[in-house]
């Protein structure tokens, strides 16, 4: 909690001051600990937050009942999102310190949401997840799944990657993105898929992969696994593995 408190003390409380019943810094620490509890929407927190008043009452000294859904809700409309993200952000890398190498960046619709703002769409989420321990830290909602491409950069900006292998689906596989991971700055390192979106890079490889297997060449390592699955079925997969660039004929970009 301590580590809480020092790390969002510093947000800036833009609600109007007629009528606050609560310190901003208490609505985030209880809404923190409710989310890790399981608790996703601000109606079931509210009433998590009710059951557990006393609980609050000592570790805050809370000079009022618990928020009610309709302060949490009114709260997390009007405070910096961006800011919130960063401080967030800097509080789980406390938290996590140097454990986890592999960090996942994805977008997924928010399920059963809509957003009635924006004429009824899906919205999107682009996380960054720290795939060893199971932690997401940081993520973006984004407009819609088109503008992934866009919500990405922003996301790898906010975190630190450095020395960390990032995989992002195909619709990461953009020059600027691996400029970015790699850069100066960020000093990170990337697994990205090659599909349609990049079709003459696709074209290359598969040709040099299809060339080099039939003429059994000594560039390409192979291995294989197995493994079981559901209902008695083995899955295998054969990986190949090559260094040999020569075949990409765009080598600068």
């Amino acid at each position: 909690m301590k580590s809480l408190f020092n790390h969002f003390e510093v947000l800036e409380d833009s609600r109007d001051i007629r009528g606050k019943k609560h310190e901003l810094i208490n609505i985030i620490i209880m809404t923190i600990y409710g989310i890790l509890c399981g608790y996703t929407d601000f109606t079931n927190l509210a009433d998590f937050l009710k059951v557990h008043e006393d609980y609050f009452n000592e570790l805050l000294q809370l000079e009022n009942s618990t928020p009610s859904h309709d302060t949490l809700s009114n709260v997390f409309k009007v405070i910096d999102s961006k800011k919130f993200m960063e401080l967030f952000i800097e509080w789980i890398k406390d938290i996590v310190k140097d454990k986890g190498m592999h960090l996942s960046i994805d977008g997924k619709a928010i399920k059963s949401a809509r957003d009635k703002v924006n004429g009824g769409n899906t919205p999107y989420i682009v996380s960054a997840f720290l795939s060893d321990i199971g932690l997401s830290i940081g993520q973006l909602k984004v407009d819609d799944k088109s503008n992934e491409i866009t919500a990405i950069p922003e996301v790898i900006k906010l975190i630190d990657i450095k020395d960390k292998v990032i995989t992002i689906d195909a619709i990461g596989t953009q020059e600027d993105i691996c400029n970015l991971i790699t850069s100066k700055e960020k000093k990170g390192h990337f697994v990205l898929k090659v599909k349609d979106n990049q079709k003459d890079l696709k074209d290359d490889i598969k040709t040099y992969f299809d060339l080099g297997l039939k003429d059994d060449s000594l560039d390409i390592a192979i291995g294989e696994t197995n493994w079981g699955k559901d209902h008695g079925r083995l899955e295998k997969r054969k990986y190949y593995l090559s260094y040999d660039i020569k075949c990409i004929h765009d080598k600068d970009k």
